[in-house]
């Protein structure tokens, strides 16, 4: 691969690669360039009890307060909220004076949305912030790719949305 990329004056590139294989791509030539952060978190035991949990509670309690909630859309329902769902990642876009990056980050198309279920934060009625949910086949995992969230979305919302997402999951 990477020989056919030097053929095409092409940069060769390798997404999520593990840990144990850095050696195999640093052999190559290659450098190793960090691009995000994951996390693994325990659902079934996943609460906001206990100390190390409060601004999770604090944000959770005050956005409730607010009137929102969480609600997950399955997929064959993702046309009724599409066209919402547009107005905030194109408002979110706009905000953030960027445009959709189409390579290691999720992106808004429709087709690709509607094969997933997709978490939104709603306040009387209006949708707030969403994001897709991404489950094995099982159900006993699941990740999120692409998050967006509306300028008139209080502060926190995010970290609502993650929250309720795993207390939901």
């Amino acid at each position: 691969f990477r020989e056919v990329c030097d053929r095409h004056s092409c940069k060769t590139v390798f997404y999520e690669v593990k840990r144990e294989n850095l050696h195999v791509y640093l052999d190559l030539g290659l450098s190793v360039l960090k691009l995000g952060e994951e996390a693994f978190v325990d659902l079934p035991t996943f609460s906001l009890d206990g100390a190390s949990r409060k601004n999770m509670r604090n944000i959770r309690n005050t956005l409730e307060k607010q009137g929102c909630y969480l609600e997950v859309v399955p997929s064959q329902n993702f046309s009724d909220i599409a066209g919402d769902l547009q107005m905030v990642s194109d408002e979110w876009l706009a905000a953030k004076n960027t445009r959709e990056k189409r390579f290691s980050l999720g992106r808004f198309d429709h087709a690709y949305l509607s094969n997933f279920p997709t978490a939104i934060i709603r306040r009387e009625g209006k949708i707030l912030a969403f994001a897709n949910i991404w489950q094995t086949w099982t159900k006993e995992e699941l990740s999120i790719d692409l998050m967006r969230f509306a300028s008139s979305a209080p502060g926190g919302v995010m970290e609502y949305l993650l929250c309720s997402l795993m207390l939901w999951g």
